[in-house]
């Protein structure tokens, strides 16, 4: 009986390919996992947003009202109240970052209220795509379209609720802006 042994070449040439093997499938491994974790992260959110939809916030975009229920002597008071009216436009490329780099940007990402108050965000979408203001805690996702909407939100409890775009933006910086506040991203406080 006769066994072949490789040469030293040969295994090392073995083993590089192996080597090679283990990278590549890693890689695509990962890159699975990433993407899988991506969609269950978008698909919580979605989940996220559904659930809380009744909340505590009533969303009216482009001036087509959902019913606003509210009952107790701080509806009432609130219903008194005038709109607060916050005027801002989006405007892409428009912020320098710590980064150097010129970010996508709402020109006003602090919004505050009394509680059960109307705010009418009147927002000048200069970007040919659309943006969002979302804030899963509060149950607001408004898209907001291509030029000048009117947009509303009444906060029933008090506190401060971030939001943010959940559209893909901010493309030359892989959505830098989309996670930090004063860019595409802020807060709603309700008093």
């Amino acid at each position: 009986m006769h066994v072949e042994v490789p040469d030293k070449e040969t295994e090392v040439r073995d083993q590089a390919e192996f080597d090679d093997t283990v990278v590549k499938t890693g890689k695509t491994v990962i890159e699975v996992f990433a993407g899988l974790g991506i969609f269950a992260a978008l698909l919580m959110s979605i989940i996220a947003l559904n659930q809380s939809s009744e909340h505590n916030t009533v969303t009216v975009t482009s001036g087509i009202a959902t019913a606003a229920t509210g009952t107790g002597a701080s509806s009432k008071t609130a219903a008194a109240l005038p709109p607060e009216v916050i005027s801002l436009q989006i405007i892409p490329g428009s912020k320098l970052g710590p980064d150097k780099i010129k970010h996508d940007a709402y020109t006003k990402t602090e919004f505050a209220v009394k509680v059960g108050q109307t705010l009418d965000l009147k927002i000048d979408n200069t970007d040919e795509g659309e943006h969002s203001i979302t804030s899963p805690v509060l149950g607001v996702n408004i898209v907001v379209k291509p030029g000048l909407h009117t947009y509303q939100i009444v906060v029933k409890e008090k506190g401060r609720f971030s939001w943010f775009c959940v559209i893909p933006c901010d493309d030359v910086a892989n959505g830098w802006a989309m996670q930090h506040a004063g860019y595409m991203a802020g807060y709603i406080t309700a008093t």
